[in-house]
């Protein structure tokens, strides 16, 4: 049942879905003496006749015959009238009736599923789960038993949990399958399995190791066992641990059972072999087992109560950078409870020292010292800055800087006095060969990443294009995708570039899907279609829709296919708002169509939602931060910033106060001194932010899971 399903509509199909069996399989039913069936069926024959007359016979049936193995059928069909007349709370007494007066009835585990399911609708999952927990499935008929699972499915708690009910359902539908069955029930139950068998795809996709451990062992060798195993040695063959990955490998290959999944292990075996030893997939993107934050924060939230301690900040709060450390520095002090002065000159850029402090009135508030530095933008005073604080004895750890230059700067200072430095960059070789060195902001290969995941596990896309422009920006993003598309086993097959300066994308575009290359018969054939589809301009819209598509169905000269050859199912452009405002009509212009657009958190422009939004809708875009994420701890992390601060927040301030609380959750530990905070952090494993999931490597760099988002209408719409 979908959660979406209105309460009106959820009681109508209560009523249409009722279950006429009296016991569940494998149950003998109780013998009936024959006045009790006879008044039972002369009361129920008038169910649509006589309703009135009907229900007043089956409640006299209850009276007359209290004890009867038939009262709590005549119970069931009393609320079953109830609900088709729309009397919900009389159907709700008759069922907690069986529940009450005939517990251990063969009714009473239809009477738990329909009232689980009332409390459901009603939101109330605490109750619903108390209703069902008891109900053995086994005494339920099938349709009610498949409405039981799929009912647990929602109301669990965990991806593990989900998975239990998920496999038991699809092996629930696979069973029904594999009976005689009427053709539209076949057809109905064919549909359930595969939509069943998608949402299991999409779970082991997004788990997190340990959680597959888990369910690999509960199933043991049940489907979808083999999936989950394939999953896990996926994930060890990207992690570069060669050890691992065999093992994985070898598991893989005994629970595979049929020839795809055989060649899948196959396909890994030979990634396995091609990678260099000891090289881990660091530079791809985050690990697929890291889960989407809205799963994460359901279970886990960072504990920072009771965090004590001084830490260090050094952040470009004057030059050229100054807005962005500023905002990273509200941040900051968000995370640590502690806010500078009006009168202070911090973010204005004054050199002076600032030292923050938070009150401890309880147990559970935050002791906290913040010391801050400004590095002016500058690398040489970036490091003195680290240097002068890792001298303070108690200074635990060290916040920033966030660019390139200034960020190895620092690197350099906080390796030698040996302090933790947890940087706010996206170089990831700022950790190489430092064991002090930290990096956590999302990376450009993050965002590719989850982009790329997205498209070949939801939208099934196996060919996959690009268009960039001929930028470091662009080449390095480009380079990053075709990584990572190689590193899911699809194909590259359109790449394509254009100069930054361009306004007119008409014949790179035409390049891209084969009008380059054309002969004399070729050209005449496309210029006699773009005649027929202008003059179907002046028919009426129906008309007009199928003289194009006619005109487009006809072949060139040769009988092959003429441009637009549109042999992509997704393409990346990875450019600002405004070109994606002159390309993406462009597209539509010359015929690429039903090709979904990947974008990076560049497109993230209320502009172009409001210029271009039909050309892109559908498109799917990555971001290191979305402010109007409804997950509770970016909820919560977005209305306390406009409370203290009065503006928006952006990524630099949602990363630099994740950044923070990696340290405090570290204080809050009792992790007093620098070692121990250093390899507390380095041992955190999915933590919830509100710049999204994040995981340490043992390397020192964070993997993260950025936010992925559908153009929808005029929005930006969360996909996890």
């Amino acid at each position: 049942m979908s959660k979406r399903m209105s309460k009106a509509a959820f009681f109508v199909a209560i009523g249409i879905a009722w279950s006429l069996a009296c016991a569940g399989p494998g149950l003998a039913p109780q013998p009936v003496p024959d006045e009790q069936r006879a008044a039972y069926d002369a009361a129920l024959r008038k169910r649509f006749t006589d309703p009135v007359a009907s229900r007043s016979g089956l409640e006299a049936f209850i009276v007359r015959y209290p004890a009867s193995p038939m009262a709590d059928d005549a119970a069931l069909r009393l609320a079953e009238q109830a609900f088709s007349d729309g009397r919900q709370d009389e159907g709700r007494r008759w069922l907690g009736s069986i529940l009450t007066q005939y517990p251990g009835s063969d009714g009473e585990p239809i009477a738990r599923l329909r009232l689980a399911q009332l409390e459901y609708a009603r939101d109330r999952k605490v109750a619903a789960r108390g209703l069902l927990d008891p109900v053995d499935l086994r005494r339920l008929p099938a349709d009610d038993a498949r409405e039981a699972l799929e009912l647990k499915v929602s109301l669990s708690q965990t991806p593990v949990e989900r998975m239990r009910y998920l496999a038991r359902l699809a092996a629930v539908l696979r069973d029904a399958e594999s009976r005689p069955q009427r053709g539209t029930m076949t057809t109905s139950v064919d549909t359930q399995r595969r939509d069943v068998e998608r949402r299991i795809g999409e779970l082991v996709a997004a788990a997190a190791v340990p959680e597959l451990e888990t369910m690999l062992d509960e199933l043991d060798r049940r489907s979808p066992a083999p999936a989950i195993a394939l999953e896990l040695a996926r994930r060890a063959v990207e992690s570069g641990d060669a050890e691992e990955a065999e093992e994985k490998l070898e598991r893989a290959g005994r629970l595979a059972q049929n020839d795809e999944q055989r060649e899948r292990v196959d396909l890994l075996e030979r990634r396995l072999e091609e990678r260099p030893a000891g090289v881990a997939r660091t530079d791809i993107h985050a690990p697929a087992g890291l889960a989407p934050l809205r799963e994460l924060s359901e279970y886990t939230r960072p504990d920072t109560r009771g965090a004590r301690g001084t830490i260090g900040v050094v952040l470009p709060l004057s030059g050229d950078f100054a807005e962005f450390g500023e905002a990273s520095l509200r941040g900051i002090l968000l995370a640590a409870g502690v806010f500078r002065p009006a009168a202070g000159g911090v973010e204005g850029g004054s050199e002076e020292d600032a030292v923050l402090r938070t009150s401890a009135s309880d147990a559970d508030r935050l002791d906290l010292r913040v010391v801050v530095r400004d590095s002016g933008s500058d690398p040489a005073r970036a490091a003195e800055a680290v240097r002068e604080l890792a001298a303070m004895e108690d200074v635990v750890a060290i916040l920033g800087p966030i660019f390139s230059d200034e960020a190895l700067a620092a690197a350099e200072a906080a390796e030698a006095a040996g302090v933790p430095l947890v940087t706010l960059s996206n170089r990831e070789d700022v950790t190489q060969g430092r064991r002090f060195v930290m990096r956590t902001r999302t990376t450009p290969a993050d965002e590719i990443g989850v982009l790329v995941d997205y498209a070949v596990d939801r939208l099934s896309a196996r060919r996959f294009g690009v268009l960039y422009p001929r930028t470091r920006y662009g080449r390095g993003m480009r380079k990053l995708y075709a990584d990572a598309v190689a590193a899911r086993g699809s194909k590259l097959v359109t790449l394509a570039s254009y100069s930054p300066e361009e306004t007119d994308f008409s014949n790179v575009i035409k390049e891209m899907v084969g009008f380059r290359f054309l002969t004399a018969g070729e050209r005449q054939a496309i210029a006699a279609r773009d005649k027929a589809v202008e003059a179907a301009r002046s028919l009426p819209p129906a008309q007009a829709a199928r003289a194009r598509s006619e005109a487009f169905a006809k072949p060139g000269p040769n009988g092959d296919p003429l441009p637009p050859i549109v042999d992509f199912d997704v393409l990346f452009i990875p450019d600002s708002a405004d070109a994606i405002a002159m390309i993406a009509p462009g597209l539509a212009l010359q015929g690429v169509r039903d090709v979904r657009l990947l974008g990076s958190s560049d497109w993230l422009d209320e502009n172009l939602l409001r210029g271009a939004d039909r050309h892109i809708a559908g498109a799917v875009v990555s971001a290191p931060f979305f402010v109007g994420s409804d997950v509770g701890v970016v909820r919560e992390f977005v209305e306390a910033y406009r409370s203290t601060f009065a503006v928006e927040p952006e990524a630099y301030a949602a990363q630099g106060f994740d950044a923070t609380n990696l340290v405090l959750q570290q204080l809050a530990a009792k992790r007093r001194d620098r070692v121990a905070v250093r390899d507390g952090m380095l041992a955190v494993r999915a933590f919830p932010g509100a710049s999204g999931s994040m995981t340490m490597l043992p390397d020192g760099n964070a993997r993260r899971r950025p936010f992925l988002l559908e153009v929808s209408g005029q929005r930006f719409v969360p996909l996890d």
